[in-house]
């Protein structure tokens, strides 16, 4: 599980791209508290701007989930 600070409008906006980048490959869980929501769900992300939040990441790839991590550094 990673973590990601939802602190501002283009961070959620950076995460939504990136899930949408591998919606076919990976499914990613933003987890706050007992909230679950979609990554690429925009209105869900948005729901949580001001937070940090937990990614749960779902593939079959093990590398396919390590290259979304690289890219999410990167944006971070």
């Amino acid at each position: 599980m990673l973590s990601y600070n939802l602190n501002s409008m283009k961070a959620a906006e950076c995460l939504i791209r990136l899930c949408e980048k591998y919606r076919d490959t990976i499914e990613v869980d933003v987890i706050h508290g007992r909230q679950t929501i979609d990554g690429a769900s925009m209105l869900g992300v948005y729901s949580l701007i001001g937070n940090i939040v937990s990614l749960d990441l779902h593939a079959k790839d093990e590398g396919t989930i390590q290259r979304f991590a690289t890219e999410l550094e990167r944006v971070i």
